[in-house]
């Protein structure tokens, strides 16, 4: 009887010392195919690449800067059950994590919403919820793959982010886009400029002169600032507009 209790627990050892080895590959085969197949059509990945807003609130809260540093590594997005920020949380996306994009939408004025398939790997159970990307933002939460839309509408600030200066210039021919400050999400943006002439402005003598730049995405999305120019030599009334139909 003992000889037979031993012999069992023998095969039993050998069994388990089998059978978890193989389980292990097993569920990493499993893991890294249902990872392919997602990579097979619209996806995202976590990437939260700028932590600026992370180690702001640190600041504010007067936190070590090693504290505040190892902490905003650990910033995970928020998955919700619909597209809203005051609806149910479902859990946590955390860095590097992947998931399949089932639907984008994009009516939020300021957030694009991903619908995902929230699963952590081959075992969870199949459930829906969405992960939020700011429109008004640089800041970075997902790297979309397979996916074509805009984040947001493009950004244009005068030099030094002041338009409140006067731009000088000899000529009009001599006015440079390259003196602005233009950003959008992807590439393609135009920048291009209009002048206007105010013959009679309210609390200058006159006339003065204004510049509109507006930069424009491969979508037609564009976004204007206007600031005054002085010419050393002002142009012909043919190279200007009048400043009644500047507008933004």
């Amino acid at each position: 009887m003992k000889k037979l209790i031993k012999f069992l627990l023998v095969i039993a050892i050998i069994g388990c010392a089998v059978y978890f080895p193989i389980k292990g590959i097993r569920d990493k085969n499993r893991e890294q195919a249902r990872l392919d197949k997602i990579k097979e059509g619209m996806y995202i990945k976590i990437v939260y690449e700028d932590t600026t807003e992370c180690k702001t609130r640190f600041q504010l809260s007067n936190q070590d800067s090693n504290v505040q540093n190892e902490e905003c590594k650990k910033i995970e997005l928020t998955v919700r059950e619909a597209p809203t920020q005051a609806s149910k949380e479902l859990g946590k996306a955390k860095k590097d994590e992947i998931y399949k994009v089932v639907e984008v939408e994009e009516t939020d004025e300021n957030y694009v919403w991903f619908r995902i398939v929230y699963q952590k790997n081959w075992k969870d159970k199949y459930q829906e919820g969405y992960i939020a990307q700011p429109r008004s933002s640089k800041t970075k939460y997902v790297e979309p793959y397979g996916i074509e839309f805009d984040y947001s509408a493009p950004t244009i600030a005068c030099k030094d982010y002041d338009c409140t200066k006067d731009y000088e210039v000899e000529s009009i021919d001599d006015i440079n886009t390259d003196d602005v400050i233009a950003w959008d999400d992807q590439e393609g943006k135009k920048v291009t400029f209009e002048v206007f002439i105010e013959r009679e402005p309210t609390d200058r003598p006159g006339p003065q002169y204004w510049v509109k730049w507006t930069v424009t995405d491969k979508k037609g999305k564009s976004a204007s600032v206007k600031q005054r120019v002085i010419f050393k030599f002002p142009p012909s009334d043919s190279k200007v507009k009048d400043f009644s139909q500047i507008k933004g």
